[in-house]
C-alpha cells in the first residue's frame, strides 16, 4: 500500500529521479517531455519549466530532433530497449556526444498510457580523449606538426597518386646545424622554443596543401607536390627556408641562431619506393653537412659513392669511440598481459650525421668484416643486461649471415654465456630466412649445436623469402617471427588476414611459437589474438629503449 502511494505521488517520483546523477527523461507518444530530472536540466542548460510539455523540435536543431524522434518511434513500435549514440546542442550552443538508453514504459491500457524512458550518459570526454590520442599518434607534441608516421603515410599516398597521375613530388629533409650548442648553452626549454620557432618558419614557406613534419630531434621533413616546373619551385623554397631558419631567435634575453642543411630528392621513376626517396634526401642532406653546412643540395647518384666511403671509414672507429649502443624493444603476450622478452637492437650514433639507420650500416659492417666483432658486442651487452631482468624474460639477438656461416659462432656464444653467467635458455638467436636461405647454405649443424646447448633459435621475417619451407623442414625452430609487412595489412585486408592465419597455423602444426612484428594498432593486436598469435612486438607495445628505460 505504501509502495503504491509512493509511486503514485508525482512529487515523490520527482525526488527519486532527481537523486539519480545521470540525466533521465520520460516522453509520451507525441514526443513531449513529461518528466525530467535535475541532471537533465543541467545537461541541456534549461529549467524543467521550459522543457515539460515541449518536444525535441522546440529545443534542438531540426537535424538533431529528427534523430531523437526516430529512435523514440523505434522503441514505441518494437517495445524493445534501444541504445544509441547521438549528439545534441545545449542552451549554451555546445555540442555534446551522448549515449541514450531508451525503454518502453506502459502504465495501463489504451491511448496515453505508453511512454519512453531515457537515461543519458555523456561520452563527450571519451570522444575528445580518443581524438586527442589519434592526433598525438600522428603529430609531434612539441610543435604540433605531423610526425614521422604521418609524414611517411602522406609520402606513400603521394607516391601512389603520382604513379597514377604523373604528379611531381619533392622530398626535403632538414637538419638543424648548431642546435646542440643552443641546447647546451641555453637549456632544453630554450631548445624546445627554438624548435617551435623553426617549425613555424618552415610552415610559412610552403603552400597550405604541402606537408611539414618534425621527424625527430632537430630533423624536419617537407613534402611538396607540383607540376612539371616543380624543381625550380623547390629550389626557391629551399633558398627561402635556409634564409628564414638562419634568422636569430630571442631566447632568454639573448639572440641564438641555427642554420639548416637541406637534402632534396624528386620522384621521377614509378619504381622508386617512398623509403628510397627518404634515403636519397638523407644522402643529399649529409652531403651538405660534409660540405660546410647551411645550404641545400639535390640528390644525385654520385653522392652515394662519397657517402659510402666516409661511412666505411667512420664505422671502423665507431666501436672504439663508443658510438655504438644497444636498445631493447619489448615482446608481449597480450592475452596474459605478460612481458616475455626484449629484442636487442644495435644503434649507431654518428657524431656528425646523428642516428645512422641499421639498414645503412649493417651491410657496410658485413662487407668490411666488422660484423663478427659488432655482433659479439651486441650479444655480450644483451646477456649482461638480461641478468637484471626477471628470469622469465628472455633476450633475443639477431645473427647476421656471415656470423651464422662462421665456424666461430658456437664458440663465441658459449664463451659469452659463460662470461656473463646468463642461462642459455634465456637467450634466443634470430636468423633471417631471406638471407640465410637465398644467398648461402644454412649451417644447420651449428644451429643444432646451439640448440643442444639450450639456446633458442628463431626464424625472423618469416614468409618473406623463398627458402622458408625448406629451412622449416630441415630444422625445428623454436619460434617463427611474422614480418611486419603482413601485419600492416590487418585487419582490413581479407587476403592478408588469410595469409597470416595460414602462417600461424603452419607454425603451430610444426611445434613453433609465433611472434608478430610491427604491431602498431589495437585492431591489429585483437586480430592477431583471435588468430592464436603467441607474442607480439611493435610500437603499440613499446619503442626500442636504452637499458635503463626498460622494465
Amino acid at each position: 500500500m505504501l509502495y503504491r502511494r509512493l509511486l503514485g505521488s508525482a512529487e515523490a517520483l520527482q525526488k527519486i529521479i532527481d537523486i539519480i546523477p545521470s540525466p533521465v527523461f520520460v516522453k509520451d507518444t507525441e514526443h513531449r517531455w513529461v518528466l525530467v530530472n535535475a541532471a537533465l536540466e543541467e545537461a541541456i542548460g534549461r529549467p524543467r519549466t521550459e522543457l515539460l510539455g515541449k518536444s525535441d523540435y522546440d529545443m534542438f536543431p531540426p537535424e538533431e530532433a529528427e534523430v531523437f524522434w526516430r529512435s523514440d518511434d523505434a522503441v514505441f513500435a518494437s517495445g524493445q530497449t534501444g541504445e544509441n549514440e547521438e549528439s545534441f546542442t545545449n542552451a549554451a550552443g555546445n555540442t555534446r556526444m551522448i549515449v541514450t538508453r531508451k525503454t518502453l514504459l506502459r502504465v495501463g491500457a489504451g491511448p496515453g498510457t505508453s511512454f519512453v524512458v531515457g537515461v543519458i550518459a555523456d561520452v563527450t570526454s571519451y570522444h575528445e580523449a580518443a581524438a586527442q590520442s589519434r592526433f598525438l599518434s600522428h603529430h609531434d607534441v612539441l610543435t604540433g606538426l605531423p610526425n614521422r608516421v604521418l609524414f611517411q603515410d602522406r609520402l606513400r599516398e603521394a607516391v601512389g597518386q603520382g604513379q597514377r597521375a604523373l604528379d611531381q613530388i619533392a622530398v626535403l629533409l632538414i637538419d638543424l646545424d648548431g642546435f646542440k650548442a643552443v641546447n647546451d648553452a641555453y637549456g632544453h626549454a630554450a631548445g624546445d622554443e627554438m624548435l617551435r620557432v623553426v617549425a613555424g618558419r618552415l610552415s610559412a614557406v610552403v603552400r597550405e596543401g604541402d606537408t611539414v613534419a618534425r621527424l625527430g630531434g632537430d630533423e624536419f621533413g617537407i613534402l611538396l607536390r607540383g607540376g612539371p616546373a616543380i624543381e625550380s619551385a623547390v629550389q626557391r623554397v629551399a633558398d627561402t627556408l635556409c634564409m628564414s631558419v638562419a634568422q636569430p631567435v630571442e631566447l632568454g634575453g639573448s639572440q641564438a641562431r641555427v642554420t639548416a642543411s637541406v637534402g632534396i630528392t624528386y620522384y621521377h621513376r614509378p619504381e622508386t619506393a617512398p623509403d628510397e626517396l627518404l634515403r636519397q634526401a638523407d644522402t643529399a642532406m649529409y652531403s651538405v653537412k660534409r660540405s660546410g653546412r647551411h645550404g641545400h643540395r639535390s640528390y644525385e647518384p654520385a653522392l652515394e659513392l662519397a657517402a659510402g666511403r666516409q661511412l666505411h671509414a667512420d664505422l671502423h672507429q665507431a666501436l672504439e669511440r663508443h658510438q655504438l649502443h644497444v636498445v631493447y624493444q619489448p615482446l608481449w603476450n597480450p592475452p596474459d598481459g605478460e612481458l616475455t622478452g626484449y629484442e636487442a637492437l644495435l644503434r649507431w650514433a654518428h657524431p656528425h650525421h646523428g642516428a645512422i639507420a641499421p639498414a645503412t650500416f649493417i651491410p657496410i659492417a658485413e662487407e668490411s668484416g666488422l660484423i663478427a666483432a659488432y655482433g659479439n658486442f651486441v650479444l655480450r651487452a644483451a646477456c649482461r643486461t638480461a641478468l637484471q631482468w626477471p628470469e622469465r624474460v628472455r633476450v633475443t639477438v639477431n645473427i647476421s649471415p656471415s656470423q651464422l656461416a662462421s665456424n666461430q659462432l658456437c664458440q663465441d656464444v658459449a664463451a659469452i654465456l659463460a662470461e656473463t653467467g646468463l642461462p642459455a635458455w634465456r637467450l634466443e638467436l634470430e636468423i633471417a630466412e631471406q638471407r640465410g636461405g637465398a644467398s648461402q647454405p644454412v649451417p644447420f649443424e651449428a644451429l643444432q649445436q646451439l640448440r643442444a646447448a639450450g639456446v633458442r633459435i628463431a626464424l625472423d621475417d618469416f614468409g618473406t623469402g623463398p627458402a622458408s619451407l625448406e629451412m622449416m623442414h630441415r630444422f625445428a625452430f623454436d619460434r617463427l617471427k611474422i614480418d611486419g609487412r603482413f601485419v600492416a595489412r590487418l585487419p582490413e585486408d581479407p587476403r592478408g588476414h588469410a595469409i597470416v592465419a595460414c602462417l600461424i597455423n603452419l607454425a603451430h602444426d610444426l611445434g613453433a611459437r609465433v611472434t608478430a612484428e610491427g604491431v602498431e594498432r589495437v585492431e591489429q593486436a585483437f586480430c592477431l589474438m583471435q588468430l592464436g598469435c603467441d607474442e607480439m612486438q611493435g610500437y603499440l607495445f613499446g619503442h626500442p629503449n636504452a637499458p635503463g628505460s626498460v622494465l
